[in-house]
């Protein structure tokens, strides 16, 4: 009855890999699907839709997501400003 809802909540992506484009190499098709799956993030997808999450759950995912970014440029941030050894090495002699 109420279809307008469930279409909404429907993943609707279309992922097709072609013999003519790998040569007729099935490992080189299924290396191809299996990229164009990861990118357009099919399985996470399915993952977050296979149970009911409330929505404070989802807002605190994304922010410990958001934080683990924010981490991480952190750290290769610090990397990159900290001298190198070998530069010390040089410069004390």
């Amino acid at each position: 009855m109420n279809n307008n809802k469930n279409k909404s909540n429907e993943i609707e992506t279309v992922i097709t890999v072609r013999a003519e484009d790998h040569r007729g190499d099935p490992e080189r098709m299924i290396r191809r699907f299996r990229k164009l799956v990861k990118n357009e993030n099919l399985m996470e997808d399915l993952r977050d839709r296979r149970y009911h999450k409330p929505d404070s759950e989802k807002k605190r995912d994304k922010n410990r997501d958001r934080q683990r970014k924010i981490q991480k440029v952190n750290k290769k941030r610090e990397e990159l400003l900290k001298p190198r050894d070998s530069y010390r090495r040089r410069r004390s002699r």
